[in-house]
């Protein structure tokens, strides 16, 4: 069966460059196009409605039409689509819990969701796409509007979270022939570590790593660089010193990328409340689309 590309719309311009993004990765991969938009359910959440009646589900049903009307008319006019060229679901909820769910439900491999400006209580907590990112358990590309350039910047540290963005960065390159460059953000340990607040806790005087350390690490780097950029079909390496979120965007912005791919380590249980992981770093601070890959069978 040919993998499901989902695409989340909340009928604004905000969501065009993913209905976009989303078609051509359908395309590419021969598979079924689902769009789907979540109404609010301000009765069943707000206190004042705190049960429905039947002419409550009257009105929803109403809403839901009308939203799938609206949902047509969108895709249409971005993708000059019919409606029997894809599948239209309309859900009542919370916009995240109901992306996630559906993508569930889809069998969805890749869900494709536009990057609202971050206004009021979502700077502290984050907006939708944030927390989709956060809790879907398949890849999910976070889509800006940007030029089409042709490159792309995979990021890598290394570790097996990687290997699904090496692996889709791959087939980028392989089948669509972008211009791919592999990175390795280097963040040598500081006096402000965690590892330096650890020694001093142990009792232990912290000390830097010895100039000789430290080339013997970028030498292994470099090494374990380039041997992935050979296996999976990389044209140009950069290993790069500094916070792995900040090197990451600007980068790609020095390369003119139109996307950063990158791994997830797979957060799960009361991790997945805690803000500030790379990939959420670089959703937010990125001005181009973020895919952030996971591998569903890992």
């Amino acid at each position: 069966m040919s993998p499901t590309t989902l695409v989340a719309t909340d009928l604004t311009t905000f969501s065009e460059p993913a209905l976009v993004r989303g078609r051509a990765h359908a395309k590419a991969t021969g598979g079924a196009l689902v769009v789907c938009h979540v109404i609010a359910d301000v009765m069943r959440h707000h206190p004042l409605f705190a049960s429905r009646d039947a002419n409550d589900t009257v009105i929803v049903g109403d809403l839901t039409k009308k939203a799938a009307d609206l949902v047509a008319e969108q895709v249409g006019r971005v993708l000059q689509l019919s409606v029997d060229d894809y599948k239209i679901v309309v859900e009542t909820g919370r916009a995240e819990d109901e992306i996630v769910r559906i993508s569930e439900e889809e069998r969805a491999a890749m869900v494709v969701i536009g990057a609202r400006p971050r206004e009021g209580s979502e700077r502290v907590l984050g907006h939708v796409a944030e927390r989709v990112v956060r809790y879907a358990h398949t890849s999910v590309l976070i889509a800006r509007a940007h030029a089409s350039t042709g490159k792309i910047l995979v990021a890598t540290d290394f570790t097996d979270g990687s290997t699904a963005a090496l692996k889709l960065g791959s087939e980028l390159v392989t089948n669509l022939a972008v211009d791919g460059t592999l990175l390795h953000a280097v963040q040598l340990p500081s006096e402000s570590s965690a590892l330096a607040a650890v020694s001093s806790a142990l009792g232990s005087p912290w000390m830097a790593p010895s100039q000789t350390a430290i080339e013997s690490l970028e030498t292994l780097g470099r090494s374990t660089l380039e041997g992935l950029a050979k296996q999976y079909g990389f044209t140009h390496v950069a290993q790069v010193e500094g916070a792995p979120a900040e090197v990451i965007v600007a980068h790609a912005e020095a390369l003119n990328a139109e996307m950063i791919l990158m791994g997830s380590r797979g957060r799960t249980g009361l991790a997945r409340l805690v803000l500030g992981s790379t990939a959420e770093k670089v959703v937010r601070t990125s001005t181009m689309s973020v895919l952030v890959a996971r591998d569903r069978d890992a």
